[in-house]
């Protein structure tokens, strides 16, 4: 496959330059295998594709990447009827939601404050739910100058502004610097998997286990659901695009659950409560309805 050419053409359709690695990635991975079984992906069958595509992990977001990607490929080359349908893509999974529990989370909010940088960048992972890469890239400039605000530029380019918390405030107001919050050794910003191992170091000592970056993001905007109830609004904060993407991060409580059942009283007040009253069924029939 000619992949410069490829290139050029997923350039041309908007997609980001970490996109376009994957995608061209697949598609040489395919091609090379398709080669070395005498075909290729421009005269393949779905059979042979099928065959290629059981070496693949099955998983939904694996197996839909690779589809994505071929698709795009034998869109550029304008092949008739691609085998698309070949690469079999599982359903999603359910999210699981990893929030934190409460005293896990105030206890590793005050073991973070005044550490710098692991907690600080724990702090900004609780307080403005960033991504590990967003944490890694965050810039002074990025903040206002009241630090009321941070802009983030997170997956896809996408933008937008958001309010920060008056407890990362007072860590960072006194700090107020030029360049990356988190400069890296040699040049540019910190390793994201430094983020990770700041972030771990953190909950260590605060005696939480399995903590990763996105669990920060996780508790951030469950909590956050948890005590607005404005799925909506969480979504905003949240950046996502899809609703059903911020449902996955929230979680229904267990008084939540009770107050559901409670709304179920269709009896009124002044109705015969529960209790065999003797009656009968008008049709004569004891056995059980279909």
């Amino acid at each position: 496959m000619e992949c410069a050419g490829f290139t050029d053409y997923l350039n041309g359709r908007g997609l980001d330059q970490r996109t376009i690695a994957y995608y061209v990635g697949h598609c040489r991975k395919a091609e090379a295998w398709l080669l070395l079984h005498g075909a290729n992906l421009d005269n393949c069958r779905a059979t042979v594709l099928a065959e290629w595509s059981r070496t693949l992990p099955n998983s939904h977001s694996t197996r839909g990447q690779v589809a994505a990607a071929l698709r795009h490929y034998w869109h550029w080359v304008e092949r008739p009827n691609p085998p698309a349908a070949a690469i079999r893509v599982p359903p999603q999974p359910e999210m699981v939601c990893r929030t934190l529990e409460s005293d896990e989370t105030r206890n590793l909010v005050k073991v973070a404050l005044g550490w710098w940088p692991q907690g600080t960048a724990v702090l900004i992972g609780l307080y403005l739910a960033l991504r590990r890469f967003e944490i890694a890239k965050a810039e002074w400039s990025r903040f206002d100058d009241e630090f009321a605000w941070y802009t983030v530029t997170g997956k896809r380019s996408k933008t937008a502004t958001l309010p920060v918390h008056p407890i990362l405030k007072s860590e960072l107001v006194d700090r107020d610097g030029a360049g990356w919050l988190f400069p890296g050794r040699l040049a540019g910003h910190v390793n994201p998997a430094t983020i990770g191992q700041w972030i771990g170091e953190v909950a260590c000592v605060a005696g939480v286990e399995n903590l990763t970056p996105h669990r920060l993001r996780h508790t951030s905007l469950t909590w956050a659901n948890d005590r607005m109830g404005d799925l909506r609004a969480v979504q905003a904060f949240a950046r996502h695009s899809n609703p059903q993407v911020t449902a996955g991060y929230t979680r229904t409580k267990v008084t939540t659950l009770q107050a559901v059942s409670r709304s179920l009283d269709y009896l009124e007040s002044n109705d015969v409560r529960p209790g065999n009253s003797g009656n009968s069924c008008p049709c004569g029939s004891g056995g059980d309805a279909e």
